[in-house]
């Protein structure tokens, strides 16, 4: 019975410190969400780019020059996206 009573207590420490450290969360640090939009918004320019690129080279034959130009294409848009998005959250002067 003395081994359940422990049991139980250390369980309830447990639980007490799992919901003290929810708020240290990755989450919960400012700017997070901003880092992990900005890094969407480049790798999905970019992988359209790539994807359009190999579609356009299969359809035309003209193997290496679509992939390149719109894997060009799509990282200038993806950062023109991270511009536009780091403006709204006002790190650039309007």
């Amino acid at each position: 019975m003395n081994k359940k009573r422990d049991f139980n207590e250390r369980l309830s420490n447990a639980l007490k410190s799992k919901e003290k450290n929810k708020t240290s969360n990755l989450a919960n640090v400012p700017g997070y969400s901003i880092a992990m939009n900005l890094t969407i918004e480049l790798v999905t320019g970019m992988a359209i780019g790539f994807f359009l690129g190999m579609l356009l080279d299969n359809y035309l034959q003209t193997k290496p020059l679509m992939l390149i130009i719109f894997i060009v294409l799509g990282t200038v848009v993806g950062f023109y996206n991270m511009y536009r998005m780091l403006k709204k959250y006002g790190y650039f002067i309007k």
